[in-house]
């Protein structure tokens, strides 16, 4: 297992600035973890941020919620999408403005992103391992050191290239030897600022690294299940939006068959299913 200790986090970071966790994101929290929450005041707050609001308007109008008419207010859609998806549309939203790259071409990776992190939750309630909001949380936050690499080192996206084409080396290695660190270390150490748990920052930091799928190394239980599913979750997103992650499902699928204890051909039969309730949903709409 990697470690990411306290007196190595300068020499992992390379000059890449981490942005501080925005305060709008300290209220919602707060006020979405709270027994009885003040939907009235969430919707308030959530409208103080023009891009935002958008966002939680445009996902709760897109096919991964399943409307069957169009959403036109934020408050419409906190009562469709119930506030434990709301809390993690809070994080895509301010994840993505705070690490967001003059990079136009990166909209296909939030786009990715989303849907792993959706397709994650719905792994969470058949694989089992970890709360559905927690994958959909780690979906989220697992690549986020990518955009912040490409706004710090411009051969970066060369590099990304390369990891992505590789069929038997270990994603950031090929990072760590053009860059002396990684998206995933990058990544673990938002999450920590952020303070989300250590249970996913440490995900996150090992998320490329299947070997843990077969011995915990001292990973958390929860850390290697968010891997898991994670791993299986990417490669459905990628099949669905016709991305590319063939490569990398190719280095997980064993770990990820042997860590939930299923054969090859029954998690086929998961990621099908999930393709064809997506497919399902997008053309209902």
């Amino acid at each position: 297992m990697q470690k990411l200790d306290e007196q190595h986090y300068e020499t992992a970071l390379k000059g890449v600035s981490i942005p501080s966790c925005p305060a709008i994101l300290t209220e919602l929290i707060s006020e979405l973890r709270k027994p009885s929450t003040n939907g009235k005041l969430v919707a308030q707050l959530i409208g103080r941020d023009v891009g935002l609001a958008a966002m939680v308007i445009k996902a709760a109008n897109s096919p991964l919620f399943g409307s069957k008419r169009q959403i036109g207010s934020i408050a419409e859609a906190i009562k469709l999408l119930g506030f434990s998806a709301l809390t993690n549309l809070v994080y895509e939203g301010l994840l993505r403005s705070v690490t967001s790259s003059r990079d136009a071409s990166l909209e296909r990776f939030w786009d990715s992103s989303a849907h792993t992190a959706a397709i994650s939750a719905e792994l969470a309630s058949v694989l089992g391992g970890v709360s559905r909001d927690t994958a959909h949380t780690f979906g989220l936050f697992h690549d986020c050191g990518i955009p912040m690499l490409v706004e710090r080192f411009p051969d970066y996206k060369q590099v990304l290239n390369t990891a992505n084409e590789s069929v038997d080396r270990k994603f950031t290695d090929i990072e760590d030897e053009a860059l002396s660190t990684n998206h995933a270390a990058i990544g673990s150490i938002l999450a920590r600022s952020w303070g989300l748990p250590v249970t996913v920052s440490n995900a996150i930091l090992c998320h490329h690294d299947y070997e843990v799928l077969y011995d915990a190394q001292g990973l958390e239980n929860e850390s290697r299940s968010l891997i898991a599913i994670n791993a299986l979750a990417g490669y459905i997103a990628g099949q669905y939006l016709r991305s590319n992650r063939d490569q990398e499902w190719g280095k997980a699928a064993a770990g990820v068959s042997s860590y939930f204890g299923i054969s090859a051909s029954e998690l086929d039969d998961i990621a099908e299913d999930l393709l064809y309730r997506l497919d399902k949903q997008k053309n209902d709409r």
